[in-house]
């Protein structure tokens, strides 16, 4: 009975340990290991803009704005090697909708932006080296220029031939401020698998000016101006086109 017991062991034995051995040996992909990445980022975001002297101005005078997010575009060129990275972008605001006026016999006043623009330089590294992401802390400085108008939204009928013979009490049509300011993000990206690669990329920030500086005009020389200093909280959702390269084989 013994002997036929150790038989029955003996011949399981081999498929015992063919089961240790498939569990043991889980193959994971390699991770990457690109020196050095040319990147061209495409992107859209959100940003929240705190503009709080002209703010309270329009608040003042009974001028409506709109409150909502300021959406805008952007595009950037960077370069990394190894776990530092440079990078320059250029963001373009998306015009707020227009508004129709209401027929409640009052002509409202209405501030409406017209342009939301800036370039920033930034330094980044890489603080979660993992085998699928990247998480770069990125400062930098850059410049910004925020445009508004402010029209009289009213219902009269004008023959576009005396178009400028009509200038509505209230109206400017240019008003702007300009700051330069300092930036800190987090960017989250795909982790490049390829010479060329397309990855997804996230970044989560703020920028604030780096002092108050006086509200312009295109069409007027201000006196006396009100000044303001620029903060913006932004989340922004990006595409690399990378370009990726290995070290050099020594000879």
């Amino acid at each position: 009975m013994r002997f036929s017991f150790l038989l029955v062991l003996l011949s399981a034995y081999p498929a015992w340990s063919q089961s240790i051995d498939s569990t043991a040996t889980v193959d994971l992909p390699t991770k990457s290991n690109f020196r050095s990445s040319t990147m061209l980022e495409l992107g859209y975001g959100y940003a929240y803009t705190r503009l709080p002297t002209m703010r309270a101005f329009f608040k003042s005078n009974q001028i409506k704005e709109d409150h909502s997010l300021d959406n805008f575009a952007a595009v950037g060129f960077g370069y990394r090697r190894q776990r530092f990275k440079g990078s320059l972008y250029a963001s373009y605001g998306i015009d707020q909708g227009t508004r129709s006026p209401n027929n409640t016999g009052q002509a409202q006043l209405i501030a409406r932006r017209q342009n939301f623009s800036g370039a920033v330089l930034f330094v980044g590294y890489d603080l979660a080296n993992t085998r699928n992401k990247r998480v770069f802390l990125n400062a930098g400085f850059g410049s910004i220029r925020y445009e508004y108008s402010v029209f009289r939204a009213t219902n009269q009928a004008v023959p576009f031939q005396t178009i400028l013979q009509n200038n509505p009490a209230g109206s400017v049509p240019s008003l702007f401020l300009t700051n330069n300011y300092w930036d800190v993000n987090l960017e989250i990206s795909q982790r490049e698998k390829r010479r060329d690669a397309l990855q997804l990329v996230s970044r989560f920030g703020y920028r604030r000016g780096f002092t108050a500086d006086a509200w312009q005009s295109d069409a007027y020389q201000l006196i006396n101006a009100p000044s303001d200093r620029v903060s913006q909280f932004y989340a922004q959702f990006s595409l690399y086109i990378s370009r990726n390269y290995m070290a050099r084989q020594k000879r």
